[in-house]
């Protein structure tokens, strides 16, 4: 006699065991039926069919799941698969625009029981996404719930759980957030501490605040914006750089929001006048993200902002970063010096300290001491140890680094050189045999030397311990799936001084993919200035970040925005990313 799987029993409702049996032996038959469909279709061959159907039995699992956990079928080869055996049309719910009022038809708890969204209403027929459409009771089921005729559509089971969660869960939460049911679930449990408790677990603020969370990681998000305003508060994501809106709510749930967000960062909740720092960590996809939480009080309430560190971040290799192969080459042989300092500079987001922590992986060995000191310590790598600026109580970049230097390191990493103290402290280091990394704002390489000249540092210092500067820039990587060819005008092409027989390059155009954006993620451009004799002697000199700069482009240096016109023509980025990433430099 067959088993009957887990899922099953976790679906019990009224009728009895026979009813169970019933609906076991439906679905046995229907996937069985579907397995020799692909055997006949030749996509998998009998042992297969046979090994998943005996894994089904014992623990549950659907047919398809099984097989494509085996690798016996992509997951896009099998929803095309069962599209046609089923009849039923299928859709990517990432490329449909759903209604929340249509959505709303079917409750949360029938969603999830029958694994469905409705995405469509036309003509009193209810256009239904399931990654079971094949389960006729289902569909009737939901018919008799809703009213409507009921057309199931067949969508991957990842997207119709997310969809249920966006539309159902997350619409559900702000409703009763702002009906107030939230606080008098607060009054039942006590304090609002128990907002962090595993009783809580199911209020609507904490369903609310991770979804979120979860939904910025999943997009790549670096930063979540919670910004109280006169009518509503927005949340907004940093996504490849740009901030994009993603949510209004009404102000009736700013307070419990916000709560659980200083809460879960071990922040003051009842401190609403100054401003607050904290941390945290949130699991999701089988990882754990750790989280940088800041709050501002503003006129409207307080503004929390969330950065998203990624441990992956840190493990970034030079290669990944998108440097041209001279550059790379170069940068590895300036880290194999035993002394001196090489700065990576540009503007605020530039990807600065994301390129310190790639040198210092290529640097981590047993036989050396790598120590870094940042304000604040964005990650935490193996072999590296971190020192964090505490300012409040004494311990500043220079501080620090005097007390590091008695602790007889190799590489000091420096997050940034911030005031004439911490530079004439890391020159120090780098005069007594010390390698030092560490960063400046500063527009380009050459800006650099000059930088430290305007705050006190004296020219022969600056020209005895710099041994390289790296400038960089990201820019918005164009979306693979919908990048377009676009033929350059006479204007385009002597602007960006292109070989003959090139005459067209890539531009964005937006896609489901990209969020209608045109880029996917993004890709650093590069200039970096080597030290020479010839740039020494100009800084003797007190010649100026120009001089500096034509000397080293005559010395084989390749400028920024020359970089960025090689990645356009590689087709990577776009002209309208280089020329707005790299506005104000006239190179």
């Amino acid at each position: 006699m067959n088993k009957i799987p887990l899922w099953l029993n976790r679906r019990k409702r009224a009728g009895g065991q026979e009813s169970f049996r019933e609906e076991w032996k439906q679905q046995t038959s229907r996937e069985g039926g579907f397995g020799q469909y692909l055997i006949s279709q030749q996509k998998i061959d009998f042992g297969q069919l046979s090994s998943a159907l005996q894994e089904q039995e014992k623990t549950g699992a659907r047919l398809g799941e099984i097989l494509v956990r085996h690798k016996a079928l992509a997951l896009e080869e099998l929803l095309i698969e069962l599209s046609r055996y089923l009849g039923v049309v299928k859709v990517d719910l990432t490329q449909v625009d759903i209604d929340p009022e249509v959505a709303s038809l079917l409750s949360e708890q029938a969603a999830l029981r029958y694994g469905a969204i409705p995405v469509g209403l036309k003509d009193r027929i209810l256009q239904v996404a399931m990654f079971d459409p094949g389960n006729h009771r289902y569909v009737e089921n939901i018919r008799i719930l809703t009213g409507f005729e009921v057309e199931p559509l067949l969508a991957e089971e990842a997207q119709v759980v997310t969809a249920i969660k966006k539309y159902l869960t997350v619409e559900k939460s702000i409703a009763e957030l702002t009906l107030g049911q939230d606080e008098l679930w607060g009054k039942r449990r006590g304090r609002i501490d128990t907002l962090d408790s595993e009783e809580g677990k199911d209020a609507p603020t904490i369903q609310l605040v991770d979804f979120l969370l979860r939904d910025a990681i999943m997009l790549g998000a670096s930063d979540i914006h919670w910004e109280p305003g006169e009518v509503v508060m927005r949340v907004r994501y940093r996504i490849d750089g740009k901030l994009e809106t993603k949510r209004t709510f009404p102000l009736g749930v700013v307070r419990n929001v916000l709560a659980r967000i200083k809460i879960m960062s071990g922040m003051d909740v009842a401190e609403r006048r100054l401003p607050q720092d904290g941390r945290s960590s949130f699991f999701v996809s089988g990882k754990t993200i750790d989280l940088r939480v800041s709050s501002l009080p503003t006129v409207y309430g307080e503004k929390i902002v969330i950065r998203i560190l990624d441990q992956d971040t840190a493990q970034r290799s030079l290669q990944s970063l998108g440097m041209s192969g001279s550059v790379e080459k170069s940068i590895q042989r300036l880290i194999k010096e035993p002394h001196g300092i090489i700065l990576v500079v540009g503007p605020t987001g530039s990807g600065k300290t994301t390129t310190l922590y790639a040198l210092l992986q290529e640097l981590i060995s047993e036989q050396l001491n790598l120590v870094s000191i940042e304000d604040p310590v964005e990650y935490q790598l193996p072999g590296v140890v971190s020192v964090q600026v505490q300012p409040k109580i004494g311990l500043t970049f220079a501080q620090g680094l005097r007390s590091i230097l008695r602790q007889d390191p190799d590489v000091i990493m420096i997050g940034e050189i911030r005031d004439e103290e911490t530079a004439r402290i890391a020159i120090a280091a780098a005069l007594t045999g010390h390698l030092v990394l560490s960063t400046l704002h500063t527009n380009t390489a050459a800006e650099a030397f000059t930088r430290l000249l305007d705050m006190g540092i004296e020219p022969y210092l600056v020209a005895a311990v710099l041994r390289g500067v790296l400038s960089q820039r990201l820019v918005r990587r164009l979306c693979e799936h919908c990048k377009e060819l676009w033929r350059l005008d006479s204007h385009e092409k002597d602007a960006m001084d292109l070989p003959e027989g090139i005459q067209q390059v890539f531009r964005a155009r937006g896609c489901p993919q990209c969020r209608g954006t045109g880029y996917s993620g993004r890709i650093g451009i590069h200039e970096l200035l080597l030290y020479h004799q010839d740039i020494r002697d100009l800084v003797l000199e007190g010649q100026g970040a120009g001089a500096i700069e034509e000397k080293a482009i005559a010395n084989g240096m390749i400028p920024l925005r020359r970089d960025g016109y090689s990645k356009v023509q590689q087709g990577l980025t776009s002209l309208e990313e280089i020329w707005y990433s790299t506005s104000g430099i006239m190179r």
